[in-house]
């Protein structure tokens, strides 16, 4: 049986709650969140804020809420991708950070682009725009961050 891939998710969030997502390069009509996978030796926080800054060039976000538990999703069987013929999918460390500034001013560039473009949408639109076998886990994402996001924003005023 094929192992899981550890990988850390940011969801990155305004003062107005919405998330960041990005479309990835070559697939144009599935936004994600910034995420990617941790290095040897590496820490999920500190592999979070390196794939922060690589994918979207994000170096000054406030971490607010790191989830305490993993979640997984599975690749599908027909998925022609690389990592699936090595991995049965990912398990993720998931990270809330603030960062109240417009999606512009993200850097794609850093690293090697991993998206086209950015923007800013309401939280439960996110699963709207996602893989679908990535959608289960977006939902548990909604239900984790969304009163931490709720409780930091009231708390800011």
């Amino acid at each position: 049986m094929k192992p899981y891939r550890k990988n850390v998710g940011i969801v990155v969030f305004n003062s107005k709650g919405e998330v960041l997502v990005g479309a990835r390069v070559g697939m144009k009509d599935n936004w994600q969140f910034p995420q990617g996978g941790i290095d040897e030796e590496e820490e999920p926080k500190a592999a979070a804020l390196r794939e922060l800054y690589e994918e979207v060039g994000i170096q000054n976000a406030e971490l607010v809420y790191e989830n305490p538990d993993w979640i997984s999703y599975d690749f599908p069987k027909d998925l022609d991708i690389k990592m699936a013929k090595k991995y049965a999918g990912q398990i993720q460390k998931w990270f809330l950070l603030y960062w109240d500034h417009p999606a512009n001013e993200c850097n794609l560039h850093v690293h090697e682009q991993e998206f086209e473009t950015v923007k800013f949408i309401p939280f439960r639109s996110c699963v709207d725009t996602i893989v679908s076998f990535k959608r289960d886990a977006y939902f548990k994402l909604i239900e984790i961050f969304e009163p931490e996001i709720k409780k930091y924003l009231k708390n800011k005023k």
